[in-house]
């Protein structure tokens, strides 16, 4: 019964009402405003990358289109990584191999099929569409993540504002898709 009464405390833990703040303080946050920034040019580049990847499948195929993207994408990365640790010297890798979680090492295949996905399907769906949906996807599943702290995640509950946005972002979605 521990486990059942476990899960229904994570369910109602998952949730949460807040009250409404009047008058709340809002503070401008320069390091916020450069995240946002960096974040939307990091959103813009996931549609530019789907209609690139998109067009080449049309002269090539698909798979070796999404390849392509992360042949090139590895190749930055490498180089970015090299540089950021100043080849490899500022990790220790025994303890990263003794205590991430064996799930940590897999995130390029969630990447992958990102991109084959959205290769495969923007050229006869649209990047509009692809890119609607997959948003609305990374969302629901990002709430669900936050909201049971999956991963190591900072909790962070569903709210009735976050779930009403959630509900605006799926309509909206439906109304680009469905035209």
């Amino acid at each position: 019964m521990a486990k059942g009464a476990a899960f229904v405390q994570a369910l109602k833990d998952s949730v949460v009402i807040e009250k409404p703040r009047i008058n709340a303080r809002i503070s401008f946050d320069k390091k916020l405003v450069m995240d946002m920034l960096l974040l939307m040019v990091a959103g813009a580049c996931t549609s530019l990358q789907g209609a690139v990847n998109g067009a080449l499948s049309i002269h090539t195929n698909g798979g070796f289109s999404a390849w392509l993207s992360f042949a090139i994408g590895s190749f930055v990365l490498l180089l970015f990584f090299l540089i950021d640790t100043r080849g490899a010297k500022t990790i220790n890798w025994k303890s990263a191999v003794k205590t991430a979680p064996w799930w940590c090492w897999w995130g390029g295949l969630a990447g992958a099929a990102y991109v084959l996905f959205i290769t495969l399907f923007i050229p006869y769906r649209g990047a509009a569409v692809v890119s609607g949906v997959t948003i609305c996807a990374q969302m629901l599943t990002s709430l669900f993540v936050d909201s049971f702290a999956f991963f190591g995640c900072i909790h962070r509950p569903a709210s009735i504002p976050r779930l009403v946005g959630m509900a605006l972002l799926i309509a909206g979605v439906l109304m680009v898709a469905l035209n």
